[in-house]
């Protein structure tokens, strides 16, 4: 693994209601935006600017979330300083499981993404640069 990621903690996972993720994510830094229920578009009618509508402001996410409480949670990586691993393991040319073969992921935030592929979550130095692909059906974010 890269040496300008961090794993997170298994106690940092949680399973809250969206707001009360949301609100736990922006209390840890992160600047989150609304997204459209099942799609993985900005909820437009509240994130007016897409992802640079983003933010750590507890009573817009508040107001965000009690007006729209199904609304999917967006995190702005770069801007809260994060990396994700996206693995399309559904895609029958992914590469994954060869790749990681004989490697190590530590245990980090993960969840499912919403084409039914996984996301690994890691703290990242500000200033690294990450190659876009590292194999067929896994990009980095």
């Amino acid at each position: 693994m890269n040496s300008h990621v961090q794993p997170f903690k298994e106690d940092e996972m949680t399973t809250l209601s969206k707001l009360n993720q949301a609100l736990a994510y922006a209390s840890k830094g992160w600047k989150i935006f609304p997204v459209t229920p099942n799609q993985k578009t900005p909820l437009g009618a509240l994130a007016t600017n897409g992802y640079h509508s983003a933010t750590t402001d507890l009573q817009i996410i508040q107001e965000w979330w009690n007006s729209h409480p199904d609304a999917n949670i967006g995190v702005n990586l770069e801007a809260s300083g994060l990396v994700c691993v996206d693995v399309d393991s559904y895609k029958e040319d992914c590469e994954f499981d060869a790749f990681i073969k004989d490697k190590t992921i530590p245990s980090t935030l993960m969840q499912q993404s919403a084409s039914g592929g996984t996301h690994y979550i890691f703290v990242s130095d500000p200033e690294p640069s990450y190659p876009g692909v590292l194999c067929k059906g896994v990009d980095i974010k």
